[in-house]
């Protein structure tokens, strides 16, 4: 985080802590409709709604307890990562955040670490590493921005997690790693295979268009 970001995170920390309505607000639209998109992910409509709720009451509790260790925007996440914990456990499901979550996906076919086998972007052969890198114009397309949702949905949860967090919620690597509690050479592999995975879909839709 730069100093002018932390700088307003500052402003906006000590008007949430002054019970500013408007601070609030302006932090509910910045993060609500992502926080319900990752919720939905993992429990049902009515159940993540409910989920996304209780985070952000749990926000306006334990805002004078948040000593600013990290962005607000990760510390708002881990609350829901919590909270959906709670929920699943409520609901008889699994949520597979966390380094747990990720190590099973993480492995290799042989069953060696991926600390043991990365050798970065491209490993897997010619396929392109990222999805978000094709032509503009073609992203445009409403129905294309929907696959490419329904596509993110369809990745082993691990991968969908961290491509979600990078791709559709603007997470840096840092971030992610630190709200998924996953190291940063798990991440990097999640993404890779999330992002070769994604784009494997798109590509053979477009090649039926």
């Amino acid at each position: 985080m730069d100093s002018r970001t932390r700088a307003g995170e500052q402003v906006l920390l000590a008007a949430l802590r002054a019970g500013d309505q408007d601070a609030y607000r302006e932090l509910v639209d910045r993060y609500d409709a992502g926080l319900r998109r990752v919720a939905r992910g993992h429990l049902p409509p009515a159940a993540a709604e409910e989920a996304v709720g209780e985070t952000w009451a749990s926000v306006v509790r334990s805002i004078d307890r948040f000593e600013g260790r990290s962005s607000v925007k990760t510390w708002i996440y881990r609350i829901l990562l919590n909270t959906l914990r709670t929920a699943a456990g409520r609901e008889g499901r699994v949520v597979p955040f966390s380094a747990l979550g990720s190590a099973h996906d993480a492995e290799t076919a042989s069953g060696a670490p991926v600390e043991d086998t990365y050798r970065g972007p491209g490993w897997l052969g010619a396929t392109p590493s990222r999805w978000d890198d094709m032509p503009h114009e073609e992203l445009e397309r409403e129905e294309l921005l929907d696959m490419i949702l329904e596509a993110v949905d369809m990745l082993p949860p691990a991968q969908r997690e961290v491509v979600e967090l990078r791709d559709l919620q603007g997470f840096s690597a840092a971030e992610a790693a630190e709200v998924l509690g996953i190291t940063a050479v798990n991440q990097r592999v999640l993404l890779h295979r999330g992002r070769v995975a994604v784009r494997r879909l798109l590509e053979e839709y477009l090649s039926h268009d």
